[in-house]
C-alpha cells in the first residue's frame, strides 16, 4: 500500500531542511556556501468585492482573490552549491489577513543531488513546460496559479546528453508522487506525474528542438458515497500506464497530459522561442481529435538586462473544441476540461486551477454559487501579451495584458454534493485584464526592494474593477 497523506514527506523534508541549516553553522561546507533569507510585507486591494484577475492569478495562491489582503512572508533558501553529492532546501511561511485568512508553509522542501539525479521532497514552487516563466499565462497542465502540491520527485539534473551523440541529443524527465489532501470532494486523492523531454542539437547550436510529453493523474482517495478507492502498487502502475483497467483492477483516475513542442533560436542579438502545447484529457485527444486546443507562444528576449525592452511575449490559448469530432467543424464537444465525474473538484488544488488560470473553478466563476466544487468556465479562447524591461537605476517593469472570450462549461456541479451536472454553456463573454508592475530598490544599503502593481479588469465576464498591490522585501546580503 502507498501512504494516503503527506506526513512522511513533511517529516523527511523537515529533516533535510534542518540538516541543511545545521551544516553551514559547523563550517563543514566549502567557501561560498550561503543560505539566503528574506522577509516581505505585502498588501493588495481593489475597488470591488474581488481583486482584479492579475493581482491574484499565478501567485502560487499567496493572494486571496476574494478580498483585500495584508500579510507577511518569511523565506529561507539554499540552492545547490557544487557538483557531486550535494543538497538544497527551502521554506516560505505566509501569514495573511483576508476573507480567507491563513498562516501556512507555502514552501517546505529538501533536495539531494548526486551526478545527474535529483530527489526533491515536500512543497516546492514550479511550473512545468517550455513556456516563458515570467510573462506566460502558464502551462496548460501546471502553472504558477495554485499553491505547491506536496510531492516526492525523482528527476534528472536538467538535460543529460545521450552517450555517443556529442551532446547533440539529450534527455530530461521526472517522476513524482503527490498528495491532494483532505479538503476535497474525494478526500486524500493522490497525484501521479511524469515527463520526458528530448532536445536535439547542443546548447551552443543556433537552433534547438525540444519535444516533450507531460502526464498527470489523480487517483485513489475516499469518495463520499463510494468509499475508499483501491491503492496499491498494481493500481499505481495502472495509473502510470494511463489506462484504468490495464491490469484488471478496479480503479478510477483523472488523466491530463500535454505534448510540449518548442524551438529555441539564436537570432544574433535576440533569443527566440516558439512553443506549442497540445492539451489532452483522453485517448481521443491523444490522436489529435482536438488538435486546436492548447497553447501557442512566441517570445523574443534580449541578453542585455539594462535594455528598455528585454523580453516580449505573445500567447494564444484555445480550449474550445473539447473533443468535438472533425466532421463537427464549428461545434464544441461535450467535455468539461479540468473537470471529472469522479474527482469532482477537478484539476484544482486549494481552490485554484493547477493549469491555466483562465479556466476558473465554479466557486470563482461569476454567476455561479461560491460553494460549488469543480470547474465553472472551461470553454475559453484568449490572446495574451507580456513585456518586461529596465527603466534604469536597477528599476524594472512588467506589463501583462489578456483578452479572453468565455463560454462557460458543459457540465457544472448542480450543488455542493455534485449529485447532478448542469449545462452552463453561455453566449460569448469578452474580458480584458491588465497589470502594470514596477520593481526596484527602496533603500539599497539596507537591501530593501519595493514592488508595486496596478491591475484593471474591464468587460462582461468580471465586474469592472481596479486594484493595486505592493510588497516591501528585505533580502540577506
Amino acid at each position: 500500500m502507498l501512504p494516503t497523506d503527506w506526513t512522511v514527506v513533511r517529516w523527511v523534508g523537515l529533516l533535510v531542511l534542518a540538516w541543511g541549516v545545521a551544516i553551514p553553522q559547523s563550517g563543514a561546507q566549502p567557501s561560498g556556501d550561503a543560505v539566503g533569507y528574506s522577509a516581505t510585507v505585502f498588501a493588495a486591494g481593489g475597488s470591488g468585492a474581488s481583486l482584479p484577475f492579475w493581482l491574484s492569478a499565478n501567485r502560487y495562491g499567496v493572494i486571496d482573490p476574494a478580498s483585500a489582503n495584508v500579510g507577511l512572508r518569511l523565506a529561507v533558501h539554499r540552492p545547490f552549491q557544487h557538483r557531486g553529492f550535494t543538497y538544497a532546501f527551502g521554506a516560505e511561511f505566509v501569514g495573511r489577513a483576508s476573507e480567507a485568512s491563513t498562516a501556512h508553509a507555502s514552501e517546505l522542501y529538501g533536495r539531494l543531488r548526486y551526478g545527474a539525479v535529483q530527489l526533491t521532497v515536500g512543497r516546492r514552487k514550479q511550473m512545468i513546460g517550455r513556456v516563458a516563466p515570467s510573462l506566460s499565462l502558464g502551462s496548460v497542465t501546471w502553472s504558477k496559479n495554485a499553491p505547491p502540491v506536496p510531492k516526492v520527485t525523482l528527476s534528472s539534473d536538467g538535460y543529460v546528453p545521450v552517450p555517443g551523440t556529442g551532446a547533440h541529443v539529450a534527455l530530461k524527465g521526472h517522476l513524482a508522487h503527490g498528495w491532494f489532501g483532505r479538503e476535497r470532494f474525494v478526500r486524500n486523492a493522490l497525484l501521479h506525474e511524469k515527463s520526458l523531454y528530448l532536445r536535439a542539437f547542443s546548447p551552443d547550436a543556433p537552433l534547438q528542438i525540444h519535444i516533450g510529453l507531460v502526464h498527470h493523474a489523480q487517483w485513489g482517495g475516499t469518495h463520499p458515497r463510494r468509499g475508499k478507492e483501491p491503492v496499491s502498487v498494481r493500481n499505481w502502475l495502472s495509473t502510470v500506464l494511463g489506462e484504468q483497467d490495464v491490469l484488471d483492477v478496479r480503479a478510477n483516475a483523472n488523466h491530463l497530459a500535454a505534448y510540449d513542442l518548442s524551438l529555441d533560436l539564436d537570432l544574433g542579438g535576440l533569443h527566440g522561442r516558439v512553443y506549442r502545447e497540445f492539451y489532452h484529457e483522453d485517448i481521443h485527444s491523444f490522436r489529435f481529435r482536438s488538435a486546436q486546443d492548447g497553447l501557442w507562444g512566441v517570445r523574443l528576449r534580449r541578453p542585455d538586462a539594462s535594455a528598455l525592452v528585454t523580453a516580449v511575449l505573445w500567447e494564444h490559448l484555445r480550449m474550445t473544441r473539447q473533443y468535438a469530432k472533425f466532421v463537427q467543424a464549428p461545434a464544441r464537444g461535450d467535455a468539461t476540461y479540468y473537470h471529472h465525474g469522479f474527482y469532482r473538484d477537478g484539476w484544482t488544488y486549494q481552490g485554484r486551477t493547477l493549469g491555466t488560470p483562465l479556466i476558473t473553478p465554479a466557486a470563482r466563476t461569476p454567476g455561479l454559487q461560491d460553494n460549488l466544487p469543480g470547474i465553472g468556465n472551461s470553454i475559453v479562447l484568449a490572446h495574451h501579451v507580456g513585456i518586461e524591461g529596465s527603466l534604469g537605476a536597477n528599476v524594472s517593469y512588467r506589463l501583462l495584458g489578456t483578452y479572453s472570450r468565455n463560454y462557460g462549461a458543459q457540465g457544472v456541479c448542480g450543488g455542493p454534493a455534485c449529485k447532478s451536472r448542469v449545462d452552463q454553456r453561455r453566449e460569448r463573454t469578452d474580458q480584458y485584464s491588465f497589470r502594470v508592475e514596477v520593481r526596484g530598490p527602496l533603500l539599497p544599503w539596507h537591501n530593501l526592494r519595493l514592488r508595486t502593481a496596478v491591475a484593471v479588469d474591464t468587460g462582461a465576464f468580471y465586474d469592472e474593477r481596479i486594484g493595486a498591490s505592493f510588497g516591501l522585501t528585505w533580502r540577506s546580503p
